[in-house]
């Protein structure tokens, strides 16, 4: 066939259901075009009757040996291989078919290669990622725990190696080092979502874990709550004792009693160790207004909130009112002073146990407000359920907020403030 001088371009060539196109370009040739495994085929030819024979010979040629289509994609097996292969994948996943799998497989690995590397190196280099993005000191030391602990059968691990059954087995079966005693499921769940983190970094910016999916770590099912795991919190003699020790031989330590204990605050909100902020200040309590203001929480979705100033909070710390600045500036930590407190006193130690005394016994003279106590303590009301001891009585509740100090209690506290020398710097607003 020629070429009509009025022919419309570009021109249909059709042969047994196959569809071609010939396009005259602006340079007097003519260029071919058609579809074959979902896959657009062009090419060039200096007439008319060239390209058409091109087209109209492709056509013969697929049509008579579809199986190999030798002129386009010669195969590298049989059509008995890719045809099992087609049969796989249609068992395992449902109308999938070979094509669909290429497709994938060119989109997550042609461009995106692994780079193994080692539990210990990728956590290692996650830790130094994190300090540099401004990640308070607090859980940069939370992370090297965990990770201390897992590379101690994982370190020399390939990371993307690890299976999810490994990683469910290895916290299932973890005790405390001190007690004996399995993990609580919230330690499983903490240690769990600082490995998930490494591995979606290791995946998405270390290359070493294959961007197909879900991480084995993210597989792993989220810890269950013991049924029989109950919030410990302390008792309101226990309490007594610690103040009553810290009166006689630590009396810096009754402000971070007295504010874990009587108005619910984290031990960090007091103390800011190890976080990029600075610690409560004596200016927060705005005694007239009977609140303690509190700001640059740990929940962004709420940045500040008031606590009410309890009587009790008010009898054990108003002597201290005419201090300013930092309530906290000792070299030693938070955690060492208490612990030594707690020795003294012959108090047992508890996890978290002035905040979560505080839950139990608050919800009482809150008649079950969940969503004020929630606002006081800076939380949502599901995690505050998590935060409570629920057999605690109304009795025991109004014994924890009737714990007052001894009789000439306010005078020791100011003979203290005015002849003690202090571990830190203070200014007074009275002589």
């Amino acid at each position: 066939m020629t070429c009509p001088n009025r022919q419309k371009f570009p021109f249909n060539v059709e042969k047994n259901g196959r569809i071609g196109k010939i396009y005259r370009l602006g340079n007097g040739t003519y260029k071919t075009h058609f579809r074959f495994g979902g896959k657009p085929l062009q090419n060039t030819f200096k007439s008319f009757e060239a390209a058409l024979r091109y087209l109209e010979s492709e056509f013969v040629k697929l049509d008579t040996d579809r199986v190999n289509a030798l002129s386009q994609h010669p195969l590298n097996g049989s059509a008995q291989t890719y045809s099992e292969l087609e049969q796989l994948l249609r068992r395992e996943v449902a109308g999938s078919t070979l094509r669909e799998a290429v497709t994938f497989f060119l989109a997550h690995h042609k461009s995106k290669k692994l780079e193994p590397k080692t539990f210990a190196d990728a956590s290692d280099i996650f830790v130094k990622y994190q300090g540099r993005n401004n990640i308070s000191p607090i859980h940069i030391k939370t992370l090297k725990k965990h990770f201390r602990r897992f590379k101690r059968e994982f370190g020399t691990r390939r990371i993307h190696e690890i299976t999810t059954l490994e990683v469910s087995e290895w916290l299932a079966s973890r005790k405390d080092e001190k007690t004996g005693k399995l993990w609580s499921a919230k330690t499983r769940t903490s240690v769990l979502g600082s490995l998930v983190s490494l591995s979606i970094f290791s995946r998405d910016i270390l290359k070493a874990i294959p961007d197909i999916g879900k991480t084995e770590f993210q597989k792993v099912a989220r810890p269950k709550k013991d049924e029989q795991e109950a919030v410990e919190i302390y008792t309101s003699e226990e309490m007594e004792k610690l103040l009553l020790a810290a009166l006689e031989n630590d009396v810096d330590m009754i402000p971070a009693l007295v504010l874990g204990g009587f108005e619910g605050l984290r031990p960090a909100e007091f103390h800011a160790e190890g976080a990029r902020r600075s610690g409560l200040k004596w200016e927060a309590f705005i005694w007239d207004d009977e609140l303690l203001h509190i700001s640059g929480q740990k929940v962004r979705s709420k940045p500040n909130r008031d606590i009410p100033l309890h009587p009790v909070t008010r009898a054990w710390l108003e002597p201290f009112r005419v201090l300013e600045g930092e309530i906290w500036q000792y070299k030693q930590a938070n955690s060492k002073k208490m612990a030594a407190l707690r020795e003294k006193a012959e108090v047992r130690s508890i996890y978290n146990g002035f905040r979560h005394s505080y839950a139990s016994y608050r919800i009482r003279h809150l008649k079950g407000n969940l969503a004020e106590l929630a606002q006081e303590m800076g939380n949502s009301p599901r995690e505050i359920i998590n935060s409570y001891k629920r057999n605690v009585t109304d009795s025991e509740a109004d014994e924890w907020f009737s714990i007052l100090p001894p009789k000439g209690y306010a005078d020791l506290i100011y003979q203290y403030i005015q002849n003690q020398v202090r571990p830190f710097e203070v200014s007074l607003k009275v002589a």
